[in-house]
This record gives C-alpha cells, structure tokens and sequence, in this order.
C-alpha cells in the first residue's frame, strides 16, 4: 500500500510541474516512436524530407497554407489533420513524461 501513495505522490509531482504551457521541440514531441506508430515514416525529419515543401525551421513549417498541409498530413499518416495529429503527439508525450 505504501508504494502506491509513493506513486501518487510522485504522479502529483511530475503533474505539478507540467502544469502550465509547455514548449516541447518537435523533434521531441514527433519522436521516431510515434513516427513510425502514426505515419508512413520513421522520422519527422523524413516525414518533411518528403514532403513537397522545403522545412528546415518551425518558421518554414508555419508558412505552409493549412489546406495543403493537412491533405499531406492525411494521405501520410492515421490523423485527418495537423490538429488532430499535434493533440495526439501532445497526449503521448504528456502521458510519457507523466510516467505512464
């Protein structure tokens, strides 16, 4: 029983301090864990390699029309959408860093 309020405690602590807006690299949020679990590809760099965009920043990734984008995102990947596939990544990197 002991441990088990120890893994509380420590699941309450890790909560505590994601609390808030967090900035995570996307390298980090799209790991190759999840690259090759969600999409055609084993990693973000490859998933932008093919791509028919030039992505070398987040800027470059930003400049890219929704439209377009989400098209590539749904014809490549189990998402309908880059929304649908960063709540995704946000959910399993929080659940990761949760421990869980």
């Amino acid at each position: 029983m002991v441990d088990d309020i120890d893994d509380l405690e420590e699941l309450a602590d890790r909560a505590e301090e994601l609390d808030g807006e967090n900035e995570v690299p996307l390298a980090e949020l799209f790991n190759p864990g999840f690259m090759r679990k969600y999409t055609d590809f084993e990693s973000l760099e490859e998933f932008f390699e093919e791509s028919p965009w030039t992505i070398e920043s987040e800027e470059d990734l930003d400049e890219i029309p929704d439209d377009p984008f989400n098209e590539y995102v749904d014809e490549h990947t189990v998402f309908s959408d880059q929304d649908e596939m960063m709540n995704k990544a946000g959910e399993e990197w929080t659940a990761d860093q949760l421990g869980l």
